[in-house]
């Protein structure tokens, strides 16, 4: 009986000690960038969802999980918004979220961290790193970010929209989110 309980022991997984569980509120920022005919334009995600259970002292054994809901993205423009959400940009009817999975996240400097994952966007999973800025105290925290990803990457603007003649093929994703315990919401 003692060996098997010792071995049943040697199987539990060991979680951080430290391991808080936070999420997303609703007063965040999470915008979009891309060049169209040669000017910078910034539209919003307006529906989203970031998980991060995280250890500051182990980030290796954190994880974060970020869901896009893009048929809330909103370029400012009703006509351009509608453009985004057709097959050949978004194609909301048949992708409506985009995710983001992180098992592996790195401490690049205090506060500093990489983490790398997959994102799923558009019937596309890339692997993608993205860096960011973690500060926290007590039960509210703050992750912050910026990172470009090439959007033919994911088939997001295909067809005669591939080029960049009109619309910039760079896009920068930047994120300002403000977090807190998944349990005191």
């Amino acid at each position: 009986m003692r060996q098997v309980l010792f071995t049943f022991v040697l199987f539990i997984p060991l979680l951080p000690a430290n391991a808080t569980e936070w999420q997303s509120v609703p007063d965040s920022d999470f915008t979009f960038e891309v060049t169209i005919e040669g000017v910078s334009t910034t539209g919003r995600f307006g529906k989203y969802d970031v998980r991060f259970n995280f250890d500051p002292d182990h980030p290796d054994a954190s994880e974060l999980r970020v869901s896009v809901d893009l048929r809330a993205a909103d370029l400012g423009d009703p006509d351009m918004n509608s453009v985004l959400f057709d097959p050949a940009w978004f194609d909301v009817e048949r992708f409506p979220v985009a995710v983001f999975r992180c098992e592996e996240i790195t401490s690049t400097a205090p506060g500093n961290f990489v983490a790398r994952g997959t994102l799923e966007l558009k019937g596309g999973t890339r692997t993608v790193e993205v860096p960011l800025t973690w500060s926290s105290d007590g039960t509210e925290a703050r992750m912050r970010g910026r990172f470009a990803l090439r959007r033919t990457d994911f088939d997001v603007g295909s067809g005669e929209w591939s080029s960049d003649e009109y619309i910039g093929l760079d896009v920068t994703l930047a994120f300002d989110l403000n977090m807190t315990e998944a349990d005191s919401r």
